[in-house]
């Protein structure tokens, strides 16, 4: 049994019958623990134990998730899910992301826009972005093995110099779990996928993994020059494959005050972004550590830690660019 802890948004009960342009009342913290990669619409639909539902740590009546919709929300648009949560006897409606712990530009007083909806898809948690052990990571020292680094350990970020680990965490999935969860194969990205010496040698990242992306192709069709992007969406570039030969594999997880990007074997990639929901391989003494370690998260006052360094490409969007340049 693992737990996932999203950041959720309260908005009128009218919102789920009728859509429209509501604004959000209230901001609360929801964990799901759940023994599946999937949180499903009810509890019948739980194909497993039953996933256990809490809000700012107290327990609720029921669920049931509604819709996906696709809303704007301060001039962006996001992807998110609608859904309702009876606590002491009282029907509620909330929203949250579909892919991270928060909503960009939400907040309380915030309003958002209904573009379109459809029903609802169980939400996929089951990836963190991490590095396997071998990846060497940029310091003021040179490259160093990630296995070898500890919280307090500098490390070379692109926007903010040297900045010191304040969590760092592994996780080992054996060969019988990643055949067992497929999706969780370390994604490969070969030796100069992304010019001369980025990477430097071959890289192995978790499929959540973000790299950097920048450029006039990004800009021409972003709007800005640098995104981020999931390992797993540029699978089948040159270079970029799923590593199927994976015998086992051991990921690391590297956190600091903020999210950051950093060099790992040259190429620039993420750092943990603890505001990503607290997916499957993280345990319960892991995810304890965090909170103590940042106890605004398990207040929803996670604005800092939580806000991404760059924006977030979707795997559709990245389909768009031609050239992967980092």
């Amino acid at each position: 049994m693992v737990i996932r802890t999203f950041t959720i948004y309260e908005v009128p009960n009218s919102y789920v019958s009728f859509g429209g342009n509501p604004t959000i009342s209230g901001m609360f913290t929801m964990s799901v623990s759940d023994d599946d990669g999937f949180l499903d619409a009810t509890a019948g639909a739980d194909s497993g134990t039953a996933q256990g539902i809490t809000v700012d740590g107290g327990a609720i009546d029921s669920f049931r998730f509604y819709y996906d919709d696709n809303i704007s929300i301060g001039g962006n648009t996001e992807t998110i899910k609608t859904f309702q949560l009876t606590i002491n006897g009282t029907t509620r409606s909330f929203v949250m992301n579909d892919d991270a712990s928060t909503i960009p530009g939400a907040g309380v007083g915030v309003g958002l826009s209904l573009n379109s909806y459809g029903n609802y898809t169980a939400l996929d948690y089951t990836s963190l972005p991490c590095f396997v052990r071998g990846t060497r990571i940029n310091t003021p020292q040179g490259d160093r093995p990630i296995e070898g680094l500890k919280v307090g350990d500098l490390v070379n970020t692109l926007d903010h110099g040297a900045q010191p680990i304040r969590w760092i965490g592994s996780s080992a999935l054996t060969l019988r779990e990643l055949l067992a969860r497929p999706h969780m194969r370390p994604i490969l990205i070969g030796a100069d996928s992304f010019g001369a010496g980025l990477p430097a040698r071959d890289l192995r990242v978790s499929p959540q993994h973000r790299c950097l992306l920048r450029g006039w192709q990004v800009e021409l069709q972003f709007g800005t020059d640098q995104m981020l992007a999931p390992a797993k969406s540029l699978v089948g570039r040159a270079g970029v494959i799923e590593d199927k030969g994976s015998e086992g594999v051991e990921y690391f997880h590297i956190m600091f005050d903020s999210h950051q990007i950093i060099f790992s074997e040259g190429l620039p990639t993420e750092s943990f972004l603890v505001g990503d929901t607290i997916r499957d391989g993280m345990d319960q003494a892991q995810l304890d550590e965090i909170l103590e370690l940042f106890p605004e998260l398990a207040t929803g006052q996670d604005a800092k830690v939580s806000t991404p360094a760059r924006p977030v490409l979707r795997s559709f969007e990245v389909a768009a660019i031609d050239e992967l340049v980092a």
